[in-house]
């Protein structure tokens, strides 16, 4: 072989080991994260501003899908209950993985004690219509993320009772941080954002903070009006 071959050999070789790096480190990516497992659950306390506890969400990760090489979709509930330990609200959604790309839907950030009231009955229909926010694998202090939109319309025999939006804006990695929670420490990516929730003709609007755990595993949400005072948090208390 001569030396011009050699070297192409050789650039093909170090591309191919190149690309199933990249390809085995997005696989683990996505495995490695605790709700992409199936069976997971995810405990979080949800506290007032003055640090008395309102109420405490399960996430459950039911079913785990491949859709593909690098490609995995977890289906999670989400049951709520009260400081009484009774169930208030439970709700399904989506989280995926694609190359190391992690997408949630909106529901799994919205105030799920604002739906409290409509949960099993059957007169009340609820039709969601949302976006989903995305983690990029690799997130580092500076980078911009998207932004996320969610609209919930409470309809009961044909008409809509009232409508409920959230939108999350300006989300922005601004640190890495280590924060301690019941379920233990963890050095995490520290987000800022902006939201704007409306409830029938009620607007709120405000800001927030959140630290994410490789990337995409939500640890602790600060809620804040806009005057930045502090109007509620929820953190992690426990993981398996």
């Amino acid at each position: 072989m001569n030396t011009k071959n050699s070297l192409q050999c050789s650039r093909l070789l170090i591309l191919v080991f190149i690309v199933f790096s990249i390809s085995v480190s997005y696989s683990q990516d996505c495995n490695a994260v605790l709700f992409m497992k199936e069976g997971a659950v995810l405990t979080y306390g949800q506290y007032n501003k003055k640090g008395k506890k309102e109420s405490t969400t399960i996430h459950q990760t039911t079913n785990i899908q491949s859709e593909g090489k690098n490609s995995l979709t977890a289906t999670i509930k989400a049951s709520v209950t009260d400081v009484k330990n009774k169930e208030t609200f439970d709700t399904t959604y989506s989280a995926s993985c694609k190359n190391g790309l992690f997408s949630l839907d909106m529901l799994r950030f919205f105030n799920h004690n604002k739906l409290a009231a409509y949960n099993n009955d059957a007169k009340f229909e609820l039709k969601i219509n949302g976006d989903v926010l995305e983690f990029p694998v690799g997130m580092k202090p500076g980078d911009q993320l998207n932004d996320g939109h969610i609209t919930i319309k409470v309809n009961s025999n044909g008409f809509t009772l009232i409508t409920l939006t959230n939108n999350i804006i300006n989300r922005k990695i601004i640190s890495k941080e280590e924060i301690t929670t019941p379920a233990g420490t963890f050095m995490c990516q520290k987000v800022s954002f902006e939201f704007d929730s409306k409830v029938g003709i009620l607007n709120v609007k405000g800001t927030g903070t959140e630290w994410y755990y490789k990337d995409v595993v939500l640890v602790r949400s600060e809620s804040y009006n806009k005057k930045g005072k502090l109007t509620g948090y929820s953190e992690l208390m426990e993981y398996k």
